[in-house]
């Protein structure tokens, strides 16, 4: 049995080096490419560029959504009018194309073409003109129809996924968005230039869902906390100026960036200080859904509402 087991795992081991020679060759840049290329659609498999990439935000650029467009090619007399819309799967694959109006004027030389992201992916045709009015548009080839603009970075064929951030000039992230396939998906971070959080939103598939939670950029000990000395004697009335003092000391050239200033901050929560709640809000498919509540500057609650899918059921000003 023993003996079958090494075998067996023998030839697989064989039949995968002899695989990445064959099919890579032997060349682990080439493996790298080719494990980004399918799991790009992926926010869950490790080393995906969902997980794994960051970007600029001036690299991004966005792509309009899906439309579908008709272009009479007749030399001399071109048609106007005609107006279609897609019919589509539940995963928003084209399926079929419904003209709404038929137009009137058309040639026998017209096209049919999608615009916007992803429009490469598409093939129309045949069109089928009767007395000028446009009646029937085939499909060659179909893809899935983006009914938002989708993210691009740089000149990439492919939608993006990964995460995009923009900076201070000290290096501390302004804000930070999750992309994946092109759409917001997973967290987008918004920070102080000292790296106090902002606000933290959820996002899924393009969509607000889930909480979203804004702060003032103001430090708040905790109750227990006693004022310090730095080493140099110098006086450290609040956890935070300690902290900030303790990180100076910890990263010397790198203190002000982010990883400087998320050490502060992790250490100032590990230690009881927070950041005082402005509003929270919570929401289920771009739709306020559940408890909104604000607070001002003193930490007093100013009103509390309660939603349903977008419909509010319940408020109270305080």
């Amino acid at each position: 049995m023993k003996k079958l087991l090494f075998v067996l795992v023998s030839v697989f081991g064989v039949s995968v080096l002899l695989g990445f020679i064959i099919i890579f060759e032997g060349n682990f840049a080439k493996v790298a490419i080719w494990w980004k290329q399918i799991t790009r659609n992926s926010d869950w498999i490790s080393y995906s560029p969902y997980k794994e990439r960051r970007v600029e935000s001036d690299r991004l650029h966005f792509e309009d959504p899906n439309n579908i467009v008709f272009i009479d090619k007749h030399l001399f007399w071109k048609g106007t009018g005609a107006f279609a819309e897609p019919e589509l799967s539940e995963d928003n694959v084209l399926l079929k194309i419904n003209l709404k109006e038929n137009g009137s004027g058309y040639s026998d030389q017209v096209i049919a073409k999608i615009t916007g992201a992803m429009a490469n992916e598409f093939e129309l045709g045949p069109v089928t003109v009767v007395n000028g009015k446009i009646t029937k548009v085939g499909i060659k080839k179909s893809a899935p129809w983006n009914l938002i603009p989708l993210a691009f970075c740089a000149d990439e064929k492919f939608s993006f996924s990964g995460t995009v951030e923009e900076k201070y000039s000290n290096g501390q992230i302004i804000e930070e968005k999750k992309y994946l396939s092109g759409v917001l998906h997973g967290k987008v971070k918004k920070y102080s230039e000292k790296g106090i959080p902002l606000h933290e939103k959820d996002y899924v598939k393009g969509q607000k869902h889930g909480t979203h939670i804004y702060w003032y950029p103001k430090p708040l000990d905790p109750d227990d906390y006693k004022p310090a000395k730095g080493g140099d004697g110098e006086s450290l009335p609040s956890l935070w100026l300690k902290l900030r003092k303790d990180a100076k000391d910890k990263f010397g050239r790198e203190f002000g960036g982010h990883e400087a200033n998320a050490w502060v901050v992790a250490n100032y929560k590990l230690k009881g200080g927070k950041f005082p709640v402005k509003l929270l809000e919570h929401w289920q498919g771009n739709l306020k859904h559940g408890l909104f509540e604000g607070y001002d500057k003193d930490l007093d609650q100013t009103f509390e509402s309660e939603y349903e899918k977008g419909d509010r059921i319940k408020h109270k000003s305080l």
